[in-house]
């Protein structure tokens, strides 16, 4: 029997090494696991501010299929929700990489994609599904802010206003 742990670790590092390869950045699995409340999901590039809000799946068997239009308890309409809540709870986009037994990893993301032709899009709960390689092959994603965090909803301190 395998340890459903040992095999999400095994999901992680992939994922992890796939990013690592594709972007330069230097990955790394968050320590517990996401249990700290203030760094959600799995997988981050520490000391830089993180655009996505990771989170990495690895099963025996596809739970992205026809289910999804019937029942409530599909596990992948369960990762998306939760990732969206915790990306929401970062102030960081969500993004699902997910794979079972002998698959290639697939991403859930938010952004439609603009390059890449082969995707499904989910639009009842508003994720757009690919193979991971082609979409960070293609689609050129930039998954951090360096050390800036951009906060939008906050005056910029250069803009000269005027006390009302």
């Amino acid at each position: 029997m395998t340890d459903s742990r040992a095999k999400g670790a095994r999901g992680e590092y992939l994922v992890r090494d796939m990013l690592r390869r594709h972007t330069q950045l230097e990955f790394e699995r968050i320590p517990a696991s996401g249990a700290l409340h203030y760094l959600k999901g799995d997988i981050y590039v520490p000391h830089k501010h993180n655009i996505f809000c990771i989170e990495v799946k690895n099963y025996k068997e596809s739970h992205f299929n026809d289910k999804m239009f019937t029942s409530r308890s599909n596990q992948f309409i369960k990762w998306w929700s939760k990732i969206i809540k915790q990306a929401y709870g970062g102030e960081q986009e969500p993004l699902l990489f997910f794979k079972y037994n002998r698959s290639k990893i697939f991403v859930a993301t938010t952004r439609k994609p603009k390059v890449c032709k082969q995707y499904i899009n989910v639009n009842w709960v508003g994720a757009y599904v690919l193979l991971a390689e082609e979409w960070l092959e293609k689609e050129k994603v930039v998954f951090t802010n360096g050390d800036t965090i951009y906060r939008p909803w906050e005056p910029d301190p250069e803009w000269e206003l005027t006390d009302s």
